[in-house]
């Protein structure tokens, strides 16, 4: 049946992307080349049920690709609805976000940072957009783990600071002064959801963030 492989070679060349849905012949296709092929074989020379075996394996295969294509694609769907609903179930809950950026709406919040390894000093900067840095803060933990530290909302020198787009930054060293790994953390009472993006985006009381930086939900 050399008719039949030459079609699919030429026709429905091998699928390298299981997200693509545009396969130029389907398994009707197929069926319609294979009982052509046997319908106008030649009786004296009829065809090698070996290769007729391996034509029907080919198809196999191809209704295999097309129904695992059809249920990837409804875990996505499913995937996507799930996160929407776990988004949306947050309203109103305090979470924390990984993230140097971050929002003060003029009321005291809680500032972290969170080290994977021990540290023998850690200190918090709350720096402006330009990156001057207005509040320097010396954490007490410095264990491996996640902390928080209160922050009233002044700079170094007393002055209170006007509300809108801050950055913290956490500098920790080890005994030899070296930096080792740390990250930022904010915490804020989620507020609303938007669901109209490319991703799901959590408004918070400190800000806007995406839902895959949500570290950790529920709490005080």
């Amino acid at each position: 049946m050399t008719a039949i492989s030459s079609a699919i070679s030429a026709q429905a060349p091998p699928v390298t992307n299981m997200g693509d849905r545009d396969v130029s012949m389907g398994k009707e296709d197929f069926l319609k080349l294979l009982v052509a092929q046997l319908q106008h074989q030649d009786p004296l020379n009829p065809a090698d049920p070996t290769e007729f075996t391996s034509q029907l394996a080919q198809f196999g295969q191809l209704e295999q690709l097309t129904n695992a294509n059809k249920s990837l694609e409804q875990l996505g769907r499913m995937s996507g609805e799930m996160e929407k609903m776990s988004a949306l179930s947050l309203i109103g809950q305090e979470v924390v976000a990984e993230g140097s950026a971050f929002h003060f709406n003029g009321e005291s919040m809680q500032l972290g940072y969170q080290l994977d390894t021990p540290a023998e000093k850690v200190t918090l900067y709350v720096q402006n957009q330009s990156g001057s840095t207005l509040t320097t803060i010396s954490a007490r933990e410095t264990s491996s783990g996640q902390y928080f530290v209160d922050w009233d909302g002044y700079t170094d020198s007393g002055m209170p600071l006007v509300p809108g787009d801050y950055s913290l930054i956490v500098h920790a060293i080890d005994a030899d002064e070296k930096t080792i790994d740390s990250k930022s953390l904010v915490k804020g009472r989620v507020e609303s959801v938007d669901l109209g993006g490319t991703s799901v985006q959590l408004d918070t009381s400190s800000g806007t963030f995406a839902l895959g930086r949500i570290t950790r939900a529920g709490g005080s």
